[in-house]
């Protein structure tokens, strides 16, 4: 088995999205480096899913036992909306996944693989040290103020199995969950992060919402967090392109078709109507490359 490993958790309702990406990841990764999705939750499908992935070269892991006994016992009440106990996974990778993987890349199931990870393989997370890049807010804070944050997203992370600080993570939430501010296990993570974090560019998870502002060609993993949803549709900022690969995957197979889960009308032309009004202002204002996100992109970083 190799040593590293692309790794993703999905309950029910992401595994459609989670297996767009993985298996952009397998395209997109050398093949010594592993592509693994666990399940939190049970799949109607799973074993025709496993059958049709491990033909991609993607390995599907029912995990849900392993995460139930790790997890099961946290409040569901800090976890509402769209929200999942399952986006705690990441914080146990370590006493889930098979032994073998020291070298542990985790992907939330809401980006898209848009270039080779090659430098990302390459780069090797040292004991006790993890791959991390800026989140959205520490990115909106710059372009408002000027001043830099290296608070993290924690939907793209990488990171060595030995000294992983997941578990001091999860007993912070379940110890103080107010600590995390909301943000869950990225709350908790950021917390307790101290010097184990090793900043990487952003165009390891370009947020969505800065689209518009960088070239696309520079990016390696685009983040959809937040809503709306681009296997919903096309919203400003992204291109049809972007939502396309999933009415592909939809119409390669009835088991990937069968995961999907639509919106609600009004939902759907609530965002359209959002999508155009800034999709006007963006063409009013004549908004080019900002040279403060593209500089996110390059600097002094391992990766």
């Amino acid at each position: 088995m190799n040593n590293q490993c692309v790794v993703y958790v999905t309950d029910v309702d992401y595994s459609f999205p989670t297996i767009l990406s993985a298996l952009q990841a397998r395209k997109r990764a050398s093949a010594t480096t592993d592509v693994c999705i666990l399940t939190s939750e049970h799949l109607d499908n799973f074993a025709e899913l496993q059958g049709l992935l491990a033909m991609s070269g993607v390995r599907l892991i029912d995990a849900a036992a392993a995460l139930l006994d790790l997890l099961g016992k946290l409040d569901g009440s800090h976890f509402q909306g769209r929200i999942s106990v399952s986006t705690m996974a990441k914080l146990v990778l370590c006493q889930v996944l098979p032994a073998d993987y020291n070298q542990i890349i985790y992907l939330d199931g809401d980006t898209q693989v848009v270039s080779n990870l090659a430098e990302l393989e390459n780069a090797f997370a040292p004991e006790g040290k993890f791959f991390a890049a800026r989140d959205y807010t520490s990115i909106q804070t710059l372009l408002r103020t000027g001043r830099d944050s290296h608070y993290f997203n924690a939907g793209v992370l990488k990171f060595h199995r030995n000294g992983w600080i997941g578990q001091e993570a999860l007993e912070l939430f379940v110890k103080n969950p107010e600590a995390c501010e909301g943000k869950h296990d990225q709350g908790a993570l950021n917390y307790v992060c101290g010097s184990s974090l090793m900043l990487a560019s952003n165009r390891w998870n370009f947020p969505k919402q800065f689209l518009h502002l960088v070239n696309m060609s520079s990016l390696s993993i685009v983040h959809y967090m937040a809503h709306p949803k681009p296997w919903h549709g096309t919203f400003f900022p992204w291109s049809d392109a972007e939502s396309q690969v999933y009415v592909d995957l939809r119409k390669s197979h009835p088991a990937y078709d069968a995961l999907y889960r639509g919106i609600t009308f009004d939902r759907k032309m609530l965002y359209k109507y959002r999508s155009v009004r800034e999709r006007l202002k963006h063409a009013l204002q004549e908004d080019r490359p900002n040279w403060q996100v593209q500089g996110l992109l390059v600097g002094d970083y391992v990766v």
